[in-house]
């Protein structure tokens, strides 16, 4: 069943007067989201993203799904920065998309938004490519659990922390630190779970499941994102892996529910 998804998206650039400048998960990670996202699509979206991409291999995921870190910086692209990412107050246990996501600048409401471009009949060639590259990309940006954080430090790119004699900001530890020094030779990496909800993607999705997904993200900033002093240990950062992996998974299944329910034989449901 195809239905659009319909969101009010603001032209406004305004909502935040800071920005994360850290690139959620570098470029294998968004890389890992996206391909194994494909491999759980339905034969019916697979096709359409192959279309899309002109082609299902890795590297055709890889470009598309890391397009919009490529282009965030560029004059034509920089309104998009605060697409990547939502400021959720320190004490607050929900998103509230009023509070922060008033002009629909924000990851979560983005990620609708780029869902629902997919759907749309009569789209460009090069408008459905940025589409589903933004919509692969913002998935990902969405389970980096620091791109929910807080707005007074920026995401944690304000708080300094040593880890193995080197000074970093917790954000970029996040996001690339812990990945190079464990991610395997040619990018491979071992999935830390294997319980097969992670492996297979529901058919059905409702865009309102956005907000579930970022309290989740949001729920490990509070309680794992932040070690208890400036010296990281050996235990945080093996935790913090596991993590990361486990957030990889999730973006992966999610992304190929998305996938599924838009352009495959699943269906979107609206309340």
């Amino acid at each position: 069943m195809r239905l659009n998804i319909f969101i009010f998206i603001f032209a406004g650039i305004g909502l935040l007067s800071v920005s994360n400048e850290a690139i959620a998960w570098g470029e294998d990670g968004h890389r890992i989201v996206g391909t194994v996202a494909l491999s759980q699509l339905d034969s019916q979206a697979l096709r359409a993203v192959t279309d899309i991409l002109g082609s299902d291999s890795a590297a055709a995921v890889s470009e598309a799904c890391n397009w919009p870190d490529v282009v965030r910086k560029t004059p034509e692209w920089e309104w998009s920065a605060p697409q990547h990412y939502v400021n959720i107050p320190r004490n607050a246990v929900h998103f509230e998309r009023q509070r922060d996501c008033g002009d629909g600048m924000c990851v979560t409401d983005a990620i609708i938004k780029y869902a629902n471009e997919l759907t749309r009949a009569g789209l460009t060639p090069g408008r459905r490519w940025q589409a589903f590259a933004w919509l692969c990309h913002l998935v990902g940006d969405l389970h980096q659990p620091l791109h929910t954080g807080y707005k007074d430090d920026l995401g944690a790119n304000l708080v300094e922390i040593e880890y193995r004699g080197d000074v970093h900001d917790l954000h970029q530890f996040w996001d690339r630190v812990v990945i190079q020094e464990r991610l395997g030779p040619g990018g491979t990496w071992d999935r830390p779970l294997s319980d097969a909800r992670w492996y297979t993607a529901p058919p059905a999705w409702n865009p309102v499941e956005v907000a579930a997904w970022t309290d989740e993200s949001h729920e490990l900033v509070n309680r794992a994102a932040y070690p208890s002093g400036r010296m990281v240990d050996q235990q945080f950062a093996d935790q913090a892996w596991v993590i990361i992996r486990q957030q990889w998974q999730k973006a992966a299944n999610r992304l190929a529910q998305i996938l599924n329910a838009t352009l495959g034989a699943g269906e979107v449901q609206l309340d």
